[in-house]
């Protein structure tokens, strides 16, 4: 499986997942692989992030790095379409 973003500016980092992606996981990837996107991308503060409501995604845990992260973007949860 891969993980990727992208925005206006451009396509960021791309990430193989190589095994089933929990929670731990997919935070581990946002601070090594979204972050780094954004700088790279030169993303002012206030960019929005989109998610859909994957469980990983809505883990407190991950609720919780998101929001110690506010300060650089915000974040929209997408209902999903499955």
């Amino acid at each position: 499986m891969l993980w990727g973003c992208f925005s206006a500016k451009g396509p960021g980092r791309l990430s193989r997942v190589k095994e089933r992606m929990n929670g731990a996981m997919y935070r581990e990837i946002m601070s090594e692989n979204l972050l780094p996107s954004a700088r790279a991308l030169k993303m002012k503060c206030g960019w929005v992030f989109q998610h859909d409501n994957d469980p990983k995604h809505t883990a407190r845990a991950t609720k919780e790095w998101l929001r110690k992260k506010q300060y650089l973007f915000s974040t929209i949860i997408c209902k999903s379409i499955h």
